[in-house]
């Protein structure tokens, strides 16, 4: 057997994940969160209900705070919390709202600076003393209703409807900055603060805007890490990261880049109202209408990765030895039950090639068994079906979801104890001979090697005597599974499949002959080579598509993988090496880990290897699928190209793994919303990569 050549090792760190819970305060109710204030370990919440105070895990209302006033705003001021509930100002005290001044109409800021307390109403400001009692200055505001303010030693704004204010003098008049006469974007500013540097940072209907307190404005439009979606407030941690509530979920900025925490992965809903984090960044708080979301961040391994989703895989993805994703009736994963899929021999196949992986690098007994289980149910659709080298696409029981509704794909045993899916494709084919001959070279022991020697060169022996088809129960050719030479050299129809299938039949072919010796195959082999020119078809085998289809991604990639493990022939290789980098420079936008870890694998090189890693991590722990409405990002870069295949635009690159939901290889990455809420992804995603990586020595333990 051929082994690849290692390209340079990564040694992976531990990295930094997140989680997510979302709070409500009362279902009943369904009362919203307002405001957050972050304070000694603890958060406080203004709500339509009243002020809260959320530690440990749940909320519990704080005493001498009316319910019947809106808490829309809370501040920390010289040491002291603060909360208003429209006219009315209390301070925190052990736990206490204290009842302070009714200012007779709703306050929008407060703050504390140099003794003196300054409290902003919709219009009027306030620079009272420490009592309450007496007002130093009273200022109706100028330019349409208050909004925020932002306080520093040198510097004084507020931000009304129209413009932005500005104390000046001895006699604190009002300086104003209008839109009309400079570079102050004519917008909506909701939020103001002034950093370390003495700069003003505003939230606006436009974005994130920045202001030197002089003459120069940096927007999103000149600055490109600056969010272009409305702001409602901004957060700043002690160690460097900034937190933008916005209208997509809160956008976390740190060492230059943006992350997005958007619904419902991550928030109950897009609008966030507020957003609070710890000093050290590791909790994020986000204020919602419906409800509180904390978002924690925590350091883990790869190898604890995959742990992890080893435990999620057992617990809700696998059904009498298949690996499939799951479906939830209430979108809860707790609830989650295994799927009967299409394609149920190619998972397994790709979940046998990863423990299988696994076992060759660790060579732990419980990979060893896991590998074995699935291997086995991938032999029972070689055989259910009753027809000599015909495979199931699936198998199901009495019991099991849909037995016996009459679909005419599910062809009921002779015994009637169960049945079996036909119209098999190429995808059960590719998915058989790639798991099934890794489980081969790298776990099997004698009874399992003849096992699967019967089971693949069954199947081989099918295609060739069929016209290089697979003929279903009714004699009929299956749509799909076809490498017939006459059809893809010829048939313009199978124009799509001339490449792939191509590589498929070699790779088919290749496997056979290396576990049985038998040259029948290796003939037919050189044939496929001579007279066919299939490697030649093989070195150009992905069709540029727009994008569109991501079936031949996947299948490609595993045929590849297949093949180049066993070609010894540097001269064929070389031609199917043509056909690895031409898919892969095409796909490598989607940073699609297995795609990348075998280009590195099989080309010495490691030209994506970080990307690969990056892949990785990104990956959440939780892969259920969300609602998304990642569409409402301004500043996306969509793709024009689909429009020649009669299909939709897309995004022209991904968004990251964990900012969408996560398809798997033979499905789109550039997908943008999503409205679905019961499909549970299979961990295999990310185990079959993660241990190609391993075993090539690509990546470090």
């Amino acid at each position: 057997m051929k082994q690849a050549r290692k390209a340079g090792c990564y040694q992976p760190e531990p990295f930094i994940q997140y989680r997510r819970a979302f709070f409500r305060i009362d279902d009943a109710k369904n009362t919203g969160v307002l405001s957050l204030l972050y304070c000694g370990g603890a958060v406080y919440a203004g709500t339509k209900a009243g002020l809260y105070r959320f530690e440990d895990d749940g909320f519990q209302p704080v005493d001498g705070a009316p319910s019947d006033i809106a808490f829309g705003l809370l501040r920390e001021a010289g040491g002291e919390i603060f909360a208003a509930g429209g006219g009315r100002l209390y301070r925190i005290i052990d736990g206490s709202a204290q009842f302070v001044r009714d200012f007779g109409e709703k306050l929008v800021d407060m703050a504390a600076r140099g003794g003196a307390f300054w409290v902003l109403t919709e219009n009027t400001l306030y620079k009272t003393d420490a009592s309450f009692a007496s007002d130093e200055l009273r200022r109706s505001t100028e330019g349409g209703k208050g909004r925020c303010m932002a306080v520093s030693d040198e510097a004084f704004y507020v931000g009304t409807d129209n413009n932005l204010s500005v104390i000046h003098g001895k006699r604190q008049e009002w300086k104003n900055i209008l839109p009309r006469f400079s570079d102050y974007p004519k917008t909506t500013v909701h939020c103001a603060a002034i950093d370390d540097c003495g700069y003003l940072w505003l939230g606006t209907d436009d974005g994130a805007l920045i202001h030197d307190n002089n003459a120069l404005w940096l927007t999103p439009e000149t600055i490109h890490t600056l969010p272009k979606n409305p702001v409602y407030q901004i957060a700043t941690d002690e160690v460097g990261g900034r937190y933008y509530a916005t209208d997509v979920g809160v956008i976390y900025q740190k060492n230059g880049g943006m992350k997005y925490f958007s619904a419902e992965r991550w928030v109950p809903d897009n609008h966030v109202n507020a957003v609070a984090v710890s000093p050290d960044g590791s909790r994020i708080f986000a204020a919602t209408d419906k409800g509180l979301a904390v978002i924690e961040a925590f350091e883990t391994t790869f190898t604890e990765k995959a742990a992890h989703f080893e435990t999620v895989l057992e617990r809700i993805h696998i059904r009498r030895g298949f690996t499939a994703a799951a479906s939830t009736p209430t979108g809860d994963a707790a609830d989650a039950a295994p799927d009967i899929s299409d394609n149920d021999g190619l998972w397994t196949g790709c979940y046998v090639g990863a423990e299988s992986l696994r076992y060759a690098v660790t060579g732990e007994e419980e990979a060893l068994e896991k590998a074995r289980r699935g291997l086995n149910a991938m032999l029972l659709l070689t055989k259910v079906t009753g027809l000599p080298g015909f495979t199931a696409r699936a198998v199901r029981y009495p019991g099991d979801p849909g037995f016996g509704n009459g679909n005419k794909e599910w062809i009921r045993t002779a015994d009637g104890g169960c049945e079996w899916k036909c119209e098999t494709s190429s995808d059960e084919m590719t998915g058989h001979f790639f798991g099934m001959s890794l489980y081969y070279d790298l776990c099997a022991d004698d009874a399992e090697k003849e096992a699967i020697r019967g089971a693949l060169c069954g199947i081989m022996d099918h295609i060739v005597r069929n016209h290089y088809r697979l003929i279903d129960h009714d004699g009929l050719p299956t749509t799909w599974a076809n490498w017939d030479p006459m059809l893809l050299n010829y048939d313009d129809k199978w124009f799509f499949e001339r490449g792939i299938n191509s590589l498929e039949l070699l790779a088919f072919l290749k496997v056979c002959h290396h576990i049985t010796g038998d040259d029948k195959y290796g003939a037919l082999y050189r044939e496929f080579v001579t007279k066919h020119h299939y490697p030649l078809n093989a070195m150009q085998h992905k069709v540029r598509d727009a994008h569109v289809c991501h079936i031949d991604d996947n299948l490609g990639f595993l045929a590849a993988f297949t093949l180049l493990r066993l070609e010894e022939n540097e001269s064929l290789r070389a031609l199917y090496l043509c056909g690895m980098e031409d898919h892969w420079q095409y796909e490598k936008v989607e940073r699609q880990p297995m795609f990348s870890f075998l280009h590195a694998a099989f080309t010495g090189r490691d030209d994506d290897l970080a990307e690969c890693v990056r892949s990785l991590r990104e990956m959440p722990f939780d892969l259920s699928f969300h609602r998304e409405e990642n569409s409402k990002r301004r500043g996306l870069i969509y793709d024009t190209e689909q429009a020649e295949w009669s299909e939709p635009a897309q995004l022209k690159t991904p968004l990251p793994y964990d900012e969408r939901n996560l398809p798997r290889p033979d499905a789109g990455a550039f997908r943008i919303d999503c409205g679905e809420t019961n499909h549970v992804q299979d961990p295999t995603i990310f185990l079959l990569p993660y241990w190609i990586g391993r075993y090539y020595g690509l990546i470090g333990e």
